[in-house]
């Protein structure tokens, strides 16, 4: 996508070294590469991403490979590749994502993770972002973590500095 580059040496805050972000917003640089890695290792037909923001997690990913449905909640930041209208996906969305990427704000990463425990599709695989990695109980990461955690689905939690969820439907 070719998105300008903003403080690209800034280290993610509260992360050991080694650790670079592009803000304090946009996930980890690793972590993007990382949702980039899994789409060529998986080959999903469809790639649902929320919170797509400027694209610096979707730069990562090959969208001529597959059906792309990205959703933006914030009109301000929505652009293309995102919906130009519709902020979240619908359960008939969730029903057709082979790999789902979870990143928005957290008044709607909720739901989503909830419509994606309740009609993913079966097989399919969700990457989740700011699942906690040590954080506060009062804050919204610690709260993700204990709501991906309630959805009794199997995966594994990343170590990256914000945390992060892979996991399957079942």
């Amino acid at each position: 996508m070719g998105l300008p580059v903003q403080d690209e040496q800034a280290f993610t805050p509260h992360a050991e070294a080694g650790w670079l972000a592009w803000d304090s917003y946009s996930p980890e640089q690793d972590f993007c590469r990382f949702a980039g890695m899994l789409q060529r290792m998986l080959r999903p037909a469809v790639v649902l991403e929320t919170g797509v923001g400027v694209g610096r997690l979707t730069e990562h990913l090959n969208l001529g490979a597959c059906t792309y449905l990205g959703f933006e909640a914030d009109p301000k930041w929505r652009r293309p590749p995102a919906d130009p209208v519709q902020g979240t996906p619908t359960a008939g969305h969730m029903a057709a994502a082979d790999l789902v990427i979870l990143d928005s704000a957290p008044e709607y990463r909720f739901r989503e993770l909830a419509r994606w425990v309740e009609r993913g599709k079966p097989g399919s695989v969700c990457l989740v972002h700011d699942c906690g990695n040590g954080h506060a109980e009062d804050t919204f990461h610690h709260k993700m973590r204990r709501a991906v955690e309630a959805a009794g689905l199997p995966g594994v939690f990343l170590r990256n500095p914000r945390g992060g969820w892979l996991g399957i439907h079942a």
